[in-house]
Protein backbone atom coordinates (compact mmCIF):
# COMPACT_ATOMS: atom_id res chain seq x y z
CA UNK A 1 0.00 0.00 0.00
CA UNK A 2 1.38 3.19 -0.98
CA UNK A 3 2.41 6.01 1.79
CA UNK A 4 -0.58 7.79 1.74
CA UNK A 5 -3.17 5.42 1.98
CA UNK A 6 -1.38 3.82 4.34
CA UNK A 7 -1.58 7.37 6.35
CA UNK A 8 -4.96 7.89 6.09
CA UNK A 9 -5.84 4.46 7.20
CA UNK A 10 -3.34 5.13 10.26
CA UNK A 11 -5.34 8.43 10.85
CA UNK A 12 -8.79 7.07 10.45
CA UNK A 13 -7.90 4.30 13.09
CA UNK A 14 -6.07 6.82 15.58
CA UNK A 15 -9.78 8.77 15.25
CA UNK A 16 -11.77 5.70 15.60
CA UNK A 17 -9.54 4.76 19.06
CA UNK A 18 -10.15 8.45 20.07
CA UNK A 19 -13.76 8.27 19.47
CA UNK A 20 -14.12 5.06 21.39
CA UNK A 21 -11.77 5.75 24.28
CA UNK A 22 -13.87 9.11 25.01
CA UNK A 23 -17.92 7.38 24.06
CA UNK A 24 -15.88 4.58 27.09
CA UNK A 25 -15.20 7.06 29.61
CA UNK A 26 -18.56 9.04 29.50
CA UNK A 27 -21.06 6.45 29.23
CA UNK A 28 -18.92 4.24 31.85
CA UNK A 29 -18.98 6.88 33.87
CA UNK A 30 -22.16 8.74 33.94
CA UNK A 31 -23.91 5.00 34.23
CA UNK A 32 -21.63 4.09 37.14
CA UNK A 33 -21.97 7.97 38.66
CA UNK A 34 -25.94 7.32 38.82
CA UNK A 35 -25.75 5.15 42.42
CA UNK A 36 -24.01 8.09 44.09
CA UNK A 37 -26.56 10.77 43.04
CA UNK A 38 -29.25 12.31 43.01
CA UNK A 39 -32.43 10.95 40.10
CA UNK A 40 -32.27 13.65 37.19
CA UNK A 41 -34.34 13.66 34.22
CA UNK A 42 -33.51 11.66 31.51
CA UNK A 43 -32.85 14.23 28.76
CA UNK A 44 -30.92 16.68 31.41
CA UNK A 45 -28.89 13.61 31.66
CA UNK A 46 -28.56 12.94 27.76
CA UNK A 47 -27.70 16.62 27.30
CA UNK A 48 -24.60 16.48 29.85
CA UNK A 49 -22.89 13.37 28.41
CA UNK A 50 -23.31 15.18 25.01
CA UNK A 51 -21.52 18.31 26.69
CA UNK A 52 -18.96 16.03 28.13
CA UNK A 53 -18.79 14.56 24.78
CA UNK A 54 -17.86 17.92 23.00
CA UNK A 55 -15.51 19.14 25.49
CA UNK A 56 -13.78 15.66 25.33
CA UNK A 57 -13.68 15.79 21.60
CA UNK A 58 -12.14 19.28 21.61
CA UNK A 59 -9.14 19.19 24.28
CA UNK A 60 -8.11 15.85 24.18
CA UNK A 61 -6.54 15.78 20.53
CA UNK A 62 -4.28 18.77 22.03
CA UNK A 63 -3.13 16.80 24.97
CA UNK A 64 0.11 15.62 23.39
CA UNK A 65 0.76 19.38 21.61
CA UNK A 66 0.26 20.91 25.23
CA UNK A 67 3.04 18.95 26.86
CA UNK A 68 5.19 21.55 24.79
CA UNK A 69 3.25 24.92 24.50
CA UNK A 70 1.19 27.16 26.85
CA UNK A 71 3.50 27.21 30.04
CA UNK A 72 1.96 31.07 29.78
CA UNK A 73 -1.58 30.11 29.24
CA UNK A 74 -2.53 34.22 29.41
CA UNK A 75 -0.51 37.40 29.99
CA UNK A 76 -1.43 39.61 32.94
CA UNK A 77 0.41 42.08 34.99
CA UNK A 78 -0.74 41.36 38.53
CA UNK A 79 -0.43 38.20 40.80
CA UNK A 80 0.20 35.02 39.03
CA UNK A 81 -2.06 32.49 38.51
CA UNK A 82 -1.01 28.81 38.32
CA UNK A 83 -3.36 26.49 36.81
CA UNK A 84 -2.72 22.20 38.13
CA UNK A 85 -4.68 20.36 36.02
CA UNK A 86 -6.26 16.47 36.98
CA UNK A 87 -5.79 12.83 36.42
CA UNK A 88 -4.62 12.10 32.90
CA UNK A 89 -4.86 15.75 31.65
CA UNK A 90 -2.64 18.64 30.82
CA UNK A 91 -2.53 22.57 31.24
CA UNK A 92 -5.32 22.29 27.80
CA UNK A 93 -8.19 22.22 30.31
CA UNK A 94 -7.59 25.66 31.55
CA UNK A 95 -7.95 27.50 28.36
CA UNK A 96 -11.26 28.74 29.18
CA UNK A 97 -10.29 29.60 32.46
CA UNK A 98 -7.39 31.65 31.89
CA UNK A 99 -9.32 33.33 29.02
CA UNK A 100 -11.58 34.34 31.64
CA UNK A 101 -8.90 35.47 34.06
CA UNK A 102 -7.02 37.48 31.52
CA UNK A 103 -10.31 39.64 30.48
CA UNK A 104 -10.71 40.32 34.20
CA UNK A 105 -7.22 41.74 34.63
CA UNK A 106 -5.71 38.80 36.71
CA UNK A 107 -2.80 36.29 35.99
CA UNK A 108 -0.38 36.03 34.10
CA UNK A 109 -1.71 32.43 33.96
CA UNK A 110 0.71 29.77 33.95
CA UNK A 111 -0.42 26.23 33.51
CA UNK A 112 1.78 23.67 35.08
CA UNK A 113 2.33 19.76 33.93
CA UNK A 114 3.21 17.01 36.18
CA UNK A 115 3.26 13.65 35.22
CA UNK A 116 0.01 12.43 37.12
CA UNK A 117 0.69 8.83 37.26
CA UNK A 118 3.45 9.52 40.13
CA UNK A 119 2.64 9.92 43.79
CA UNK A 120 0.91 13.08 45.30
CA UNK A 121 3.79 13.58 47.35
CA UNK A 122 6.08 14.13 44.50
CA UNK A 123 3.86 16.14 42.52
CA UNK A 124 3.29 18.72 45.07
CA UNK A 125 7.55 18.67 45.40
CA UNK A 126 7.07 19.50 41.65
CA UNK A 127 4.53 22.09 42.02
CA UNK A 128 6.64 23.54 45.00
CA UNK A 129 9.61 24.22 42.70
CA UNK A 130 7.25 25.70 39.37
CA UNK A 131 5.89 28.15 41.86
CA UNK A 132 9.48 29.14 42.95
CA UNK A 133 10.49 29.65 38.87
CA UNK A 134 7.06 31.50 38.51
CA UNK A 135 8.07 33.85 41.48
CA UNK A 136 11.68 34.22 40.41
CA UNK A 137 10.02 35.32 36.99
CA UNK A 138 7.68 37.54 37.15
CA UNK A 139 8.99 39.16 41.23
CA UNK A 140 5.58 38.41 42.87
CA UNK A 141 5.87 37.28 46.30
CA UNK A 142 2.84 34.69 45.81
CA UNK A 143 0.90 33.44 43.26
CA UNK A 144 -2.87 32.09 42.81
CA UNK A 145 -3.53 28.81 42.25
CA UNK A 146 -6.50 27.14 40.84
CA UNK A 147 -6.83 23.08 40.68
CA UNK A 148 -8.84 20.69 38.92
CA UNK A 149 -9.72 17.16 40.28
CA UNK A 150 -6.47 14.96 41.40
CA UNK A 151 -5.00 18.80 40.90
CA UNK A 152 -6.16 20.12 44.01
CA UNK A 153 -4.98 16.84 45.70
CA UNK A 154 -1.38 17.65 44.87
CA UNK A 155 -2.04 21.48 45.54
CA UNK A 156 -2.98 20.38 49.23
CA UNK A 157 -0.30 18.29 49.94
CA UNK A 158 1.76 21.70 48.57
CA UNK A 159 0.17 23.49 50.88
CA UNK A 160 0.53 20.84 53.92
CA UNK A 161 4.51 20.95 53.22
CA UNK A 162 4.49 25.20 53.38
CA UNK A 163 3.08 26.11 50.60
CA UNK A 164 0.97 28.90 52.32
CA UNK A 165 4.07 30.72 52.29
CA UNK A 166 4.02 31.25 48.62
CA UNK A 167 -0.22 30.89 47.88
CA UNK A 168 -2.33 33.94 48.32
CA UNK A 169 -6.17 32.07 47.04
CA UNK A 170 -7.03 28.67 45.57
CA UNK A 171 -9.64 27.43 43.82
CA UNK A 172 -10.28 23.97 43.59
CA UNK A 173 -12.68 22.43 40.82
CA UNK A 174 -14.12 19.19 40.64
CA UNK A 175 -11.50 17.89 43.23
CA UNK A 176 -12.01 14.48 45.26
CA UNK A 177 -10.80 15.94 48.23
CA UNK A 178 -12.19 13.34 50.47
CA UNK A 179 -11.64 10.56 47.66
CA UNK A 180 -13.14 8.70 44.46
CA UNK A 181 -16.17 6.25 44.96
CA UNK A 182 -14.91 4.69 41.37
CA UNK A 183 -14.08 0.29 42.52
CA UNK A 184 -12.04 0.05 39.28
CA UNK A 185 -8.84 0.10 38.49
CA UNK A 186 -6.58 3.34 38.57
CA UNK A 187 -3.65 3.38 37.15
CA UNK A 188 -0.35 5.23 38.41
CA UNK A 189 0.50 5.76 41.99
CA UNK A 190 -1.83 8.00 42.71
CA UNK A 191 -4.60 6.06 41.93
CA UNK A 192 -4.22 4.19 45.33
CA UNK A 193 -3.51 7.50 46.83
CA UNK A 194 -7.07 9.36 45.31
CA UNK A 195 -9.69 6.61 46.88
CA UNK A 196 -12.04 7.30 49.53
CA UNK A 197 -10.44 5.67 52.73
CA UNK A 198 -7.08 6.20 51.99
CA UNK A 199 -4.29 6.55 54.25
CA UNK A 200 -3.09 9.66 52.18
CA UNK A 201 -6.69 11.50 52.51
CA UNK A 202 -7.24 10.18 56.05
CA UNK A 203 -4.07 12.48 56.71
CA UNK A 204 -5.29 15.29 55.05
CA UNK A 205 -8.93 15.29 56.54
CA UNK A 206 -8.42 16.67 59.74
CA UNK A 207 -6.09 19.59 58.43
CA UNK A 208 -7.55 22.84 58.23
CA UNK A 209 -7.28 24.86 54.63
CA UNK A 210 -4.02 27.17 55.42
CA UNK A 211 -5.12 29.73 52.75
CA UNK A 212 -8.58 31.74 51.48
CA UNK A 213 -9.72 28.52 49.49
CA UNK A 214 -13.38 27.49 47.36
CA UNK A 215 -14.13 24.61 46.02
CA UNK A 216 -16.38 24.93 43.11
CA UNK A 217 -18.29 21.28 42.15
CA UNK A 218 -21.07 19.46 40.69
CA UNK A 219 -24.10 17.98 41.12
CA UNK A 220 -23.37 15.56 38.96
CA UNK A 221 -20.06 14.82 38.46
CA UNK A 222 -19.71 11.69 36.76
CA UNK A 223 -16.31 11.30 38.23
CA UNK A 224 -16.24 12.67 40.91
CA UNK A 225 -19.30 11.87 43.31
CA UNK A 226 -21.41 12.06 45.47
CA UNK A 227 -20.71 16.35 45.79
CA UNK A 228 -20.18 16.30 49.38
CA UNK A 229 -16.77 14.33 48.05
CA UNK A 230 -15.29 17.87 47.18
CA UNK A 231 -16.20 20.27 49.97
CA UNK A 232 -13.84 21.74 51.98
CA UNK A 233 -16.41 24.17 54.36
CA UNK A 234 -15.49 21.65 57.05
CA UNK A 235 -11.83 22.50 57.00
CA UNK A 236 -12.00 26.63 56.82
CA UNK A 237 -12.58 26.73 52.97
CA UNK A 238 -16.00 27.90 50.98
CA UNK A 239 -17.77 25.61 48.59
CA UNK A 240 -19.87 26.36 46.09
CA UNK A 241 -21.74 23.52 43.79
CA UNK A 242 -23.16 23.71 40.22
CA UNK A 243 -25.78 21.96 39.12
CA UNK A 244 -25.40 18.84 36.35
CA UNK A 245 -21.64 19.37 34.86
CA UNK A 246 -19.86 16.98 33.78
CA UNK A 247 -16.04 16.57 35.21
CA UNK A 248 -14.70 17.89 32.23
CA UNK A 249 -17.37 20.55 30.99
CA UNK A 250 -17.06 22.11 34.27
CA UNK A 251 -13.98 23.83 33.56
CA UNK A 252 -15.26 25.26 30.33
CA UNK A 253 -18.91 26.76 32.05
CA UNK A 254 -18.99 30.40 31.79
CA UNK A 255 -20.88 30.67 35.37
CA UNK A 256 -17.59 28.81 36.91
CA UNK A 257 -15.65 31.23 35.18
CA UNK A 258 -16.72 33.73 36.52
CA UNK A 259 -16.71 32.43 39.64
CA UNK A 260 -13.09 31.61 39.75
CA UNK A 261 -12.48 35.19 38.67
CA UNK A 262 -14.57 36.92 41.27
CA UNK A 263 -13.01 34.86 44.03
CA UNK A 264 -9.71 35.55 42.51
CA UNK A 265 -10.13 39.25 42.30
CA UNK A 266 -11.77 39.56 46.04
CA UNK A 267 -8.02 39.21 47.04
Amino acid sequence: MPSGPRLLVASALVVAALLLGILGYVGGSFVAMRAHVEPRPRGRAVREALREIGWSVLTQPLLPLFYVVGRRLARGAGTPVVAVHGYSQNRVDFLRIARACAAAGLGPVYGFNYPWFATIEGNARRLARFVERVCRETGAPRVQIVAHSLGGLVTMEYLARGGDARVERLVTIASPHAGVAWPGPIPGAAGSMMRAGSAFLRAHAGRPVPVPSLSIYSSHDNVVHPPRTSALAHRGGRDRMVAHLGHLAILFDAEVAREVVEFLRAA
